[in-house]
């Protein structure tokens, strides 16, 4: 019985990882930009003023119990489900921009809230033995498609020329605040990255 390594079987092979080839590296893309939004949504949510209201908020949800955590965290899908709905719908009448925005704006919306939620109720989500399971299971399957796509040579490119461009950047900066340093420029300049400094730590 010929197995997989046979003649007859290469055609097949090389047809079926050119057509899984393009899948993978768009799902790893995905997968990338998708770790970037989470980690950014983070970020930028602490930095927003502390409202008594929403700490309040916040200090109920992170008191739940499991399966009630767990419909909060489920809570934004649901909720966008229907903005979804629409931006097909704008999308099928012939308005593919607005469209678009109306899916960019719910992605970036709904993946700056999901992060928070999941901050808030991660402990008691973990307590759920299949809810850990399932974590560490998506988890692993993130980790080999982005670990393919950074081992393409594509990737490497992209990645320094990345890297040439915030060199550039950051020597731009060091020119533009070694010419401004003294004024009145820099004084505000310093004074808005001690308070973001500030933010970060607490």
């Amino acid at each position: 019985m010929p197995n997989d390594t046979s003649p007859g079987h290469e055609p097949r092979n090389k047809l079926k990882r050119l057509l899984l080839t393009p899948l993978i590296y768009t799902a790893a893309i995905l997968l990338v930009l998708e770790e970037w939004l989470w980690n950014t949504s983070k970020r930028l949510l602490a930095c927003l003023p502390q409202v008594a209201i929403i700490v309040r908020l916040e200090q109920w949800i992170a008191s739940l119990s499991p399966y009630a955590a767990l419909a909060i965290f489920a809570l934004p899908t649901i909720l966008l489900l229907p903005v979804k709905i629409l931006a097909l719908l704008s999308i099928a009448h012939g308005h593919p921009t607005l469209g678009l925005l109306i899916v960019l704006s719910a992605k970036v919306a709904g993946t700056a809230l999901v992060a928070r939620l999941y901050g808030l109720t991660k402990n008691a989500l973990l307590s759920l033995a299949w809810f850990a399971r399932w974590q560490e299971a998506v988890l692993a399957f993130k980790d080999r498609m982005i670990a393919q796509l950074r081992a393409t040579a594509a990737w490497q490119q992209i990645t320094a020329v990345l890297a040439t461009l915030r060199q550039r950047s950051r020597e731009s900066w060091a020119a533009f605040k070694a010419r401004h340093a003294n004024g009145r420029l820099g004084r505000v300049i310093r004074k808005f990255a001690a308070r973001q400094r500030d933010r970060w730590r607490q």
